[in-house]
């Protein structure tokens, strides 16, 4: 029997798993920030100064869903931060919940930048990041480096289709490796907006 010769990355998993818990060590140990956001703050978010792909996602203590989402969101941030992906997270409670959202934050060792609306005026910071968003919480918007929107989603993610939305447009330098993405996700072309 004739043996083709396979070629790719190799994975040794068990000798891995002392530098995941490594890892998980460093990111737990870093500092969670909180930062007060106006609305120039939000405006300037959706223009992506940083020119990295950004994933923000606006949130609340009182939302259940985007709770759930957070620790997805951390994950997700943790897997492509190298590869210039950028995660913000956006708390829709009021600047006197600061506490209480810092402490939320803290639990799910959200490493990101993280925004809290800096007035009660909900609605005007809603407008100032995007005039037709639905005014409800979990909120997802993907950017990539010049702002444009890749991906939309007002609720609950599906947070594959996000994964491969993200997959099949951070920049590489391999052949092929976004189109295999977009086909994977059933893109025709990498900007594609999930929900509505």
């Amino acid at each position: 029997m004739k043996h083709t010769g396979v070629f790719g990355c190799s994975t040794k998993w068990q000798e891995k798993a002392a530098s995941r818990t490594e890892a998980l060590r460093k990111i737990e140990e870093q500092p969670v920030k909180l930062e007060m956001a106006a609305a120039a703050d939000l405006k300037r978010l959706l223009e992506n100064p940083a020119k990295h792909m950004a994933l923000i996602s606006f949130w609340a203590t009182w939302c259940g869903s985007c709770i759930d989402e957070l620790s997805d969101f951390e994950a997700t941030y943790q897997m492509y931060k190298d590869r210039d992906l950028e995660l913000v997270t956006v708390s829709a409670n009021m600047p006197d919940e600061k506490a209480s959202v810092l402490r939320m934050l803290e639990k799910k060792h959200a490493t990101s930048r993280n925004l809290l609306f800096a007035s009660n005026d909900t609605a005007a910071l809603q407008e100032a990041f995007d005039p037709t968003w639905e005014s409800a919480v979990p909120y997802t918007v993907l950017l990539d480096a010049d702002g444009k929107v890749l991906y939309k989603n007002l609720g609950s993610v599906d947070i594959l289709e996000l994964r491969r939305t993200i997959l099949a447009n951070l920049p590489s330098d391999y052949i092929g490796f976004n189109q295999y993405w977009q086909a994977g996700s059933g893109q025709k072309e990498p900007a594609k907006s999930g929900g509505r």
